[in-house]
């Protein structure tokens, strides 16, 4: 058992299931209780102006923006992928420019920011204790190091054959 985190995991082409097919997993947290992620290479028809405009909020950041399909699981909760900035206590330090929140305040001062670099992921991917393990056993995924510059990558669905084609999948 393998618990590094965070780190990235790639669906091997055997990986026939709908929901991870060809999909580029961040996993940020992994221990004994099982797994937690968000896919990197799933964006969502919606916009963040869009988004904002259903729930009466203001957005001052780029049109064309939009949100992610961080996976299955809850896709009414929202992931935070901020690069710069400062991590908060609650936050998930990636690398020493990238953090994971979960903070419904940040979100909201990002929604402001022009300038913010960061994607916003509906829902997650999640596992129950072992699971993860056992599909890691079943050469369903390959857990490769973190890639800092895949996490907003500017070809999301190229990013599966860009992590096939590194020679470490």
């Amino acid at each position: 058992m393998d618990y590094s985190a965070p780190c990235i995991l790639v669906a091997s082409p055997l990986l026939l299931d709908p929901n991870f097919l060809h999909t580029v997993v961040l996993v940020i947290e992994h221990d004994e209780n099982g797994a937690f992620g968000i896919i990197l290479n799933r964006p969502l028809p919606v916009t963040l102006a869009h988004i904002c405009e259903e729930s009466g909020s203001e957005y001052r950041g780029p049109e064309e923006a939009t949100a992610w399909r961080g996976g299955p699981v809850d896709p009414q909760r929202g992931v935070l992928v901020v690069q710069g900035g400062l991590p908060g206590d609650e936050d998930t330090v990636l690398d020493f420019t990238h953090f994971v929140s979960h903070r419904k305040d940040l979100l909201e001062e990002l929604l402001q920011d022009p300038k913010a670099r960061y994607r916003l992921f509906l829902g997650y991917a999640g596992w129950g204790p072992g699971q993860l393990d056992g599909e890691m056993d079943q050469k369903a995924w390959v857990r490769l190091p973190l890639h800092p510059e895949w996490l907003m990558h500017p070809d999301p669905r190229g990013l599966w054959e860009v992590a096939v084609q590194s020679g470490e999948a």
